[in-house]
């Protein structure tokens, strides 16, 4: 009887582990379900809208829903954090900003994740910022801001879409070099800071132009300058910082797909080809472009964003340490 009752249960235990071996293999190739696209900010935002334009394209291409999951606040640590600890399998993605893969280094004594440890897909936009004020505030181009915010020391508080974000870093930059102070109120991202701002809580806010452009349309906004070293196809007429006295101002903030390290190598790149032909086509540059967003070609793919985050690195750096920002923990 012990002899069958031990082969009874071998047979059992041989059956379990062949059944938990076929339910972890894939159903088939990659994208087998829907896959997440986490974002750090909430919806309503700039990189919210670009990456549900992008969501339904890569679906359409790929054949599975592209699910867009918002996990706003922490100066993108929550959204960043968990794809970091997520399967590498390729069904969970994080859509990386500035802060999360560069600015975070130096605004944290220690992060909970590895800004390497990240796979680099493409970047999918360029976001030149605008800085905003509320039309109560006496300025209508950045010299009139500076010249009230001198005679008004302290009075003026502007907004941020975060933290160590470059919303937080065009206006502390620009305090810094023309010797005015102003109040710093970070906000989870643009869905708070605008009403904030339409209702004159705050006075001051660099945003981008997607989330901020029908505000401008409306007369419920100013638009003062760009932060951008030329000026943005979508306002055209807005006079960039750098243009109104301020040279070499150039800040301007990025997003881009990223997998969590050790993903695949094929998955890796059937989404790079697949984001490849969605990000230089006509179709999707248009709805950038409506969006206040920018992607140059050469610009698309693995190697330009490894390089884009390469080359933030010192500059960010550069920054923390001008405006002085310690880091916390």
């Amino acid at each position: 009887m012990n002899a069958v009752l031990r082969r009874i249960t071998t047979t059992l235990a041989i059956s379990l582990c062949v059944c938990a071996s076929v339910n972890a293999q894939p159903a088939g190739p990659w994208p087998s379900k829907s896959v997440r696209l986490v974002i750090p900010f909430p919806a309503g935002g700039a990189i919210d809208a670009v990456t549900r334009h992008l969501a339904d394209a890569l679906g359409s291409k790929l054949g599975q829903p592209f699910v867009v999951e918002n996990k706003p606040g922490a100066a993108t640590l929550i959204a960043t954090e968990a794809v970091a600890n997520a399967a590498p399998d390729g069904y969970t993605l994080l859509i990386a900003t500035t802060s999360s893969l560069v600015s975070n280094r130096f605004q944290f004594k220690k992060l909970r994740y590895d800004p390497d440890a990240f796979v680099p897909v493409s970047i999918i936009s360029y976001q030149p910022l605008v800085i905003l004020t509320n039309p109560e505030t006496p300025a209508s181009n950045i010299k009139e801001l500076i010249d009230y915010a001198k005679q008004h020391p302290n009075e003026l508080s502007f907004a941020s879409f975060g933290n160590g974000s470059l919303s937080q870093f065009s206006l502390e930059l620009l305090a810094l070099r023309t010797g005015t102070k102003m109040t710093h109120i970070p906000f989870k991202g643009a869905s708070e800071a605008l009403p904030a701002l339409v209702g004159n809580q705050v006075q001051v806010y660099a945003d981008a132009i997607t989330s901020s452009a029908g505000y401008i349309k409306a007369g419920r906004l100013k638009a003062l300058g760009t932060t951008s070293a030329t000026r943005t196809q979508s306002l055209p007429d807005v006079p960039t910082v750098a243009e109104q006295g301020f040279p070499g101002f150039d800040l301007v903030s990025w997003a881009g797909i990223v997998m969590p390290k050790n993903a695949p190598k094929e998955v890796v790149e059937k989404m790079q080809s697949a984001l490849s032909s969605i990000l230089k086509s006509k179709e999707f540059k248009d709805k950038l472009l409506a969006l206040g967003q920018e992607l140059p070609d050469d610009r698309v793919g693995s190697a330009a964003f490894a390089e884009q985050i390469k080359s933030d690195m010192p500059k960010i750096r550069d920054l923390f340490r001008e405006v002085g920002i310690a880091p916390i923990n």
